[in-house]
């Protein structure tokens, strides 16, 4: 009784010890995509259309930001606060990444509409 008790504890534990290493589950709520940034028709606000599913993505970003015609490639969560951005889905960006293979057109460019 004692060995069955001690390999159910190692079985139990070998389950512990695998999961705490493996990678998190992939947030189902994680929006990502790529397209070209663009100014929004509010002041700072810029936006995207996915070249993907042309979908506009209001991009909320912390610290850096991409210049306006920049191509890059984004992920983020969808937000559901207040925004003063009007234009797409706003999206809180967790991480962008430039994408020199888009074309896109660089300089102040026009809003979305």
């Amino acid at each position: 009784m004692k060995t069955f008790a001690l390999a159910a504890a190692l079985l139990v534990f070998a389950g512990v010890a695998s999961a705490a290493g493996a990678p998190p589950p992939p947030d189902a709520n994680q929006v990502k995509g790529k397209g070209c940034v663009q100014a929004g028709v509010e002041a700072g606000c810029l936006v995207v259309k996915d070249s993907q599913n042309g979908k506009l993505f209001s991009l909320l970003i912390k610290g850096a930001k991409p210049a306006i015609g920049a191509g890059i490639d984004f992920a983020g969560a969808p937000f559901s606060g207040m925004t003063t951005c009007t234009q797409g889905t706003p999206i809180q960006i967790q991480t962008w990444s430039h994408n020199e293979t888009l074309q896109c057109s660089r300089g102040k460019g026009k809003s979305v509409q």
